[in-house]
């Protein structure tokens, strides 16, 4: 089983994991062959029009909304900080780890709902963070974890029933990195 080419291919996962999956594996640190695939890493958020168009078509940003190089800071530093706070090894967590998003709340006038103050790229990666609380709050954060695989890095959803899975696929980066390891031990015995 290889993991999917990109994020979106996975459809198994309840909505707001998904959402979490995906924005986190945009950093997609993959830099092996399986299966005849080549995978390399790649930024799927290299430019403000990529995390522009990403956020648009997980439904995060209405068309004629714009996102700008500032955004594209913020959610790199976003995403590295949730990147952080899923793999136990990662012990320098950015000074950006702090997730804070001030803008104000009110109540329309007219009461029809709440009024945001801020623009909609801001809103969008607050809706992000807020994703990652809900997840924490509700007891599925644990289930994402990042493969320790130093040549695979994706994070991934743990569907096992204990909730206990290490690799992304046992089949791949599981067999490849012990693989590795055995060879080591033979080569410096």
């Amino acid at each position: 089983m290889i993991p999917p080419a990109i994020p979106e291919e996975l459809t198994d996962l309840p909505p707001d994991v998904a959402l979490i999956f995906q924005f986190v594996n945009t950093d997609d640190r993959r830099a092996f062959t399986a299966h005849g695939t080549q995978l390399r890493p790649r930024d799927r958020l290299a430019t403000a029009e990529e995390l522009e168009r990403w956020l648009r078509d997980h439904g995060l940003l209405a068309v004629g909304r714009h996102a700008d190089d500032a955004h594209l800071r913020r959610a790199r530093d976003l995403r590295q900080a949730l990147r952080a706070a899923l793999d136990p090894a990662h012990h320098d967590v950015p000074e950006a780890a702090r997730l804070g998003f001030d803008f104000d709340v009110q109540v329309a006038r007219d009461g029809a709902g709440l009024v945001l103050d801020a623009d909609p790229a801001t809103i969008a990666l607050a809706q992000i963070a807020a994703t990652a609380v809900t997840i924490t709050a509700n007891g599925t954060w644990p289930r994402l974890k990042t493969c320790p695989a130093p040549d695979c890095q994706w994070v991934f959803y743990d569907q096992s029933k204990p909730g206990r899975g290490r690799w992304c696929s046992p089949q791949l980066c599981g067999n490849r990195t012990k693989t590795r390891g055995y060879r080591r031990r033979i080569h410096d015995s």
